[in-house]
């Protein structure tokens, strides 16, 4: 009786432990796999991303050769997703951000600001 009990419990066991999850994982690969047969037909996703290619940099009024170095050598543009209202409302070009770095004049006494810009606007 051990000799057939064992196995019917293990195949019961392992039959109804992970349906659920085969299952969701079966639908995910379908979608997926028709994704997968659009994007090779020309067909665009229908979520639209829209992503801004933002450059900041800081910049500072001196005279010296080295801190205008030093800011070009630290400036960065990078990406971030936007809704599309928001998308609209900007333009390429446009600043976001102007400000000036009123600590670093309290403190160190140097004239100098954060400047961010919209490099770009990209749809995917």
């Amino acid at each position: 009786m051990k000799k057939i009990f064992l196995p019917f419990l293990a195949i019961l066991f392992l039959t109804s432990c992970h349906n659920a999850e085969i299952d969701t994982l079966k639908k995910e690969n379908a979608v997926l796999s028709q994704q997968i047969a659009d994007l090779q037909q020309g067909k665009t996703p229908t979520k639209t991303k829209y992503i801004l290619k933002l450059h900041l940099k800081q910049s500072h009024f001196s005279l010296s050769i080295k801190k205008h170095l030093k800011d070009y050598a630290n400036s960065i543009d990078f990406e971030i997703p936007v809704d599309k209202e928001y998308f609209d409302s900007v333009k390429e070009g446009e600043k976001l951000v102007d400000k000036f770095r009123f600590g670093s004049f309290v403190l160190y006494g140097s004239f100098g600001d954060w400047e961010m810009k919209v490099k770009e606007k990209i749809i995917r």
